[in-house]
């Protein structure tokens, strides 16, 4: 589809000779004029080693990328400053466990096989534990729910830590700065750390209870721990209450974070500098966690952005300025199967072949695993993988691409130790040969130790005329804003805890609307005592058009880490509204 006569135009039907034509156009004009104008951005919407095509294309073109991430940036960046490395227990260990602490983690929500395992951990008699703001999908997972208040975890993981070490537990002996934590707990007192969560001292010392019962405790943490603007933090205090529980590097023990799902790939800075391009001739990235505002601060000025597997105007925040944001570029190309947000704001959108339509190969972020991924229907008429979109591209613009074909990309990609890729496709996937219990034999610093989190930032005082903390929650049902229409037809829900209503004047099932300093969302009220009173959730996903997209109201903020996005450090009030 191509946009006619400007930005306000309509789109009409174009040939792929056509729109490729023009797409391609429009980045040869904008590399002559400064490669740097150029933006790609590839997402999570779809993943594997064939889409990661488009960093090897882009890069060779001098194209500008992103830096952070939409998801799990600040998480990952704690455990790598903690431990040296992003490295994690293979998963199959859970079933060694004597306990299971769910530290934010709704596993039905977000992974059906641990929470699977963890239900098979309660039926053989097992401690099952949760930690987090929010109860529901917790009924027949957890024995207990401790209820925190919205991203204050990390001052929860401090009182458990001074709780155990008041009981005698100590494995501070693996770590290289443990005085500088032990000041950092001696700085408050057990109280005043369960009044800034507000935790009852019965749940902490039912948490510390569980922590000191056995080193075979597996930590399973969410990644909406680090969804704040100090999540880094908060998952580094997590990360030293499990060592100093003494369950890193143990048998049925634990921190299950993630893993990178390419790091047994070979690196696409090795195939670049192959092609003759250095990492450090890129132009600087632009920020996913505030790419409105870097998008208007950009020098040069964007003028073509091409976006893969990536429904950003509905899943970044601030969507309202991330649309003003994108109306500014002279080509916007979508490559999108549906009139998403993101692809009603392009100027030219290309039909991409889908998940079960296309060949690859994708590595695991939850285990040492490659999988092949295989086309078990072909593509409607007129799609296109990725990588064969990709490949137009270069040859379109005369690029020295070594890879004529899908295959021959993977196979540069697989690791050198193999397999090869008919093996692969012949068995389906790999384990990777890596030992199944991380940190053993010490932590991924040069000297072997734990780094341990040794200051934490104090809470802001609350903002009265925004009172509440707004949690846009995945979807159990759904791949974030991956639904149809029918998928779409009931008004947004927005739960809150009954005391939080009842001060405010608010029935179940009121309309209402959710009101942050940047816009505001509307829909019915559902009333839930297992919520925060604090906090207010919404599921997000949902499309604008359908009065569903949680992210008008959420406010752009990077995390203290990484470069993450502090979706949850959103403060909103609520308020009664008229239905439409």
């Amino acid at each position: 589809m191509l946009r006619e006569g400007g930005r306000g135009g309509r789109f009409r039907p174009a040939s792929w000779e056509e729109a490729m034509d023009v797409a391609a156009g429009a980045v040869a004009d904008a590399r002559c004029w400064d490669p740097a104008s150029i933006m790609m951005i590839r997402s999570a919407g779809a993943m594997g080693a064939g889409k990661e095509f488009a960093e090897y294309v882009f890069g060779l073109l001098g194209a500008r990328g992103v830096s952070g991430s939409l998801c799990d940036a600040a998480g990952t960046a704690a455990v790598q400053r903690d431990a040296g490395a992003l490295d994690m227990n293979d998963p199959a260990q859970i079933a060694l466990s004597d306990a299971v602490v769910l530290w934010g983690k709704n596993p039905r929500a977000s992974s059906v096989h641990t929470a699977a395992q963890v239900v098979a951990l309660r039926r053989r008699g097992g401690n099952v534990i949760a930690v987090t703001p929010d109860a529901l999908g917790m009924r027949g997972l957890a024995d207990h729910v401790v209820r925190v208040r919205p991203g204050e975890d990390r001052f929860l993981a401090l009182a458990v830590a001074r709780l155990l070490l008041e009981a005698g537990a100590d494995d501070l002996a693996r770590s290289s700065n443990d005085e500088a934590f032990r000041a950092l707990l001696a700085s408050y007192d057990t109280q005043e750390l369960l009044a800034i969560c507000d935790v009852p001292e019965a749940d902490a010392r039912r948490l510390a209870e569980i922590y000191a019962s056995s080193p075979r405790v597996a930590t399973i943490v969410g990644w909406g721990t680090q969804r704040y603007l100090h999540g880094g933090e908060t998952v580094r205090a997590l990360h030293a209450l499990a060592l100093l529980a003494g369950t890193l590097g143990v048998e049925g023990g634990g921190f299950f974070y993630s893993r990178s799902s390419s790091q047994h790939f070979r690196p696409l800075s090795a195939l670049l500098a192959e092609g003759g391009l250095e990492g450090e001739l890129l132009p600087p990235p632009l920020e996913i966690s505030m790419l409105a505002d870097s998008m208007r601060a950009a020098s040069p000025p964007v003028r073509v952005a091409w976006l893969f597997a990536a429904n950003l105007l509905n899943q970044g925040p601030d969507s309202t300025a991330l649309r003003r944001a994108f109306d500014k570029v002279e080509t916007v190309v979508a490559v999108e199967a549906f009139w998403t947000e993101t692809a009603r704001a392009a100027t030219i959108v290309l039909p991409p072949a889908l998940w079960l339509e296309d060949e690859d190969v994708i590595g695991s972020c939850w285990r040492n695993e490659i999988a092949a991924v295989r086309a078990v229907v072909d593509p409607p008429p007129g799609c296109r993988s990725d990588f064969d979109i990709l490949l137009d591209l270069a040859m379109r613009l005369r690029l020295p691409v070594p890879y004529g074909t899908l295959d021959e990309w993977l196979r540069a990609r697989l690791p050198s130790e193999g397999p090869a890729l008919e093996t692969l496709r012949q068995r389906g996937y790999h384990d990777i040969d890596r030992p199944p219990v991380a940190w053993q034999d010490g932590f991924g610093h040069p000297d072997g130790r734990f780094l341990l989190v040794d200051a934490v930032t104090p809470p802001p005082p609350r903002d009265e005329g925004y009172p509440f903390t707004l949690l846009t929650q995945i979807r159990g049902e759904a791949m974030h804003s991956q639904m149809s229409a029918a998928e779409q037809t009931e008004p947004l829900k927005v739960r809150m805890h009954p005391e939080a209503t009842s001060a405010l004047g608010l029935d179940d099932g009121a309309y209402v609307r959710v009101v942050s300093r940047v816009g505001h969302i509307e829909g019915v009220l559902s009333l839930d005592p297992g919520l925060h009173p604090e906090a207010v959730a919404c599921p997000r996903g949902g499309w604008i058009e359908f009065g569903l997209g949680v992210n008008e109201a959420t406010v752009a903020q990077t995390t203290d880490m990484g470069g993450g996005t502090a979706f949850y450090s959103t403060h909103v009030r609520v308020e009664r509204a008229e239905r439409p």
